[in-house]
């Protein structure tokens, strides 16, 4: 299946690679800018300390608290091995678990921040994408256009409405995970038993922070908000490295575009990117081709900071007691 998704993503990059050549490409690199790229890189790096920032935030309301420079470090190895999967950047989760997990502390407190880390920026992602796709909506989009973008907004609203569901019942002390729990408790699937009890505490955190900390969540919704204004600035000096002047409305939907491409089950949204991107500028402005040199420049800046993110990990490493550790029901604490 793996194999699969990545040779189609590999096809779809040929594909596009064949109908547009690479002259726009090698137009757009002779006009790279040093001053907007060292703004880019700034930018940059003040969004990913948010990230961790973020975490901090979370994690010291359940008593995990890490140093902040951890943090930024596990955040940037988890997103790197998450960018190379097909199932996303949720996939490099138990990366950033493992690179923050201490024994004194416990595993659950961790997992749980690191989980609540996770639906903060999901919620965030998706209040922001809704507001993008509005934008963008208002301005740039008739016709036949316009119902395509009411369709984004829809597909949207049913992601928050799915994560709504699930939060509602955590917060209510509904365990969401019971039935798989049972079913594994029950069976023969021993070697499964310490993970199972290792996710059951986790979750008794999650229900914890959601009960008793709803000023964090809040605080870490609107410090997401912030993050993804640096995260618009990021971007706007990316594409301005390179001489690609995008309108305020165009770029939102741009950034929308690449979130979605993260979610196609193909290694580091391998084709889905570019793809995206070539009909975000085709909707706004009828220029499929520079949305292939947008696709191109987007897919530097995460192949970027997937490098960055496997040189931390290679620094660092994730050491096998760690993973033994966790999966122990008698080794992780609440």
């Amino acid at each position: 299946m793996g194999m699969a998704a990545f040779a189609g993503g590999l096809g779809a990059v040929a594909l596009l690679c064949w109908r547009f050549g690479f002259e726009n490409v090698g137009v757009a690199f002779a006009r790279m800018s040093p001053q907007y790229l060292v703004l880019y890189l700034g930018f940059g790096c003040l969004v990913r300390l948010g990230y961790g920032a973020r975490w901090h935030l979370v994690a010291e309301a359940l008593g995990a608290s890490r140093e902040l420079w951890r943090l930024v470090a596990a955040r940037l190895a988890g997103d790197a091995v998450g960018s190379l999967l097909p199932s996303g950047r949720v996939s490099g989760d138990p990366v950033r678990l493992a690179l923050v997990y201490e024994e004194k502390a416990g595993g659950a407190r961790a997992g749980a921040g690191v989980a609540a880390d996770r639906v903060i920026e999901m919620i965030s992602s998706i209040l922001c994408g809704l507001a993008y796709v509005a934008v963008f909506a208002s301005t740039h989009a008739f016709g036949s256009s316009r119902r395509t973008v009411w369709i984004w907004i829809g597909i949207m609203l049913l992601m928050l409405a799915a994560l709504a569901i699930p939060l509602a019942m955590l917060r209510r002390g509904i365990r969401i995970a019971a039935p798989v729990d049972h079913f594994i408790l029950r069976s023969r699937f021993a070697h499964l038993q310490g993970w199972v009890r290792a996710v059951r505490r986790t979750e008794d955190q999650l229900i914890r922070f959601l009960q008793f900390h709803p000023g964090t969540l809040v605080c870490g919704i609107l410090g997401s908000f912030c993050i993804e204004g640096l995260h618009i600035l990021e971007y706007h000096f990316l594409l301005t490295t390179f001489g690609i002047d995008l309108d305020l409305p165009t770029l939102l939907l741009a950034l929308v575009a690449t979130g979605f491409a993260h979610v196609v089950p193909t290694p580091a949204g391998l084709g889905a990117l570019e793809a995206s991107e070539v009909s975000v500028l085709a909707l706004a402005h009828g220029r499929p081709d520079v949305g292939f040199v947008v696709g191109v420049v987007i897919r530097l800046h995460e192949t970027l900071w997937a490098v960055v993110g496997l040189a931390v990990l290679s620094a660092q490493g994730v050491l096998p007691e760690r993973w033994r550790l966790l999966a122990s029901a008698n080794k992780v604490t609440v």
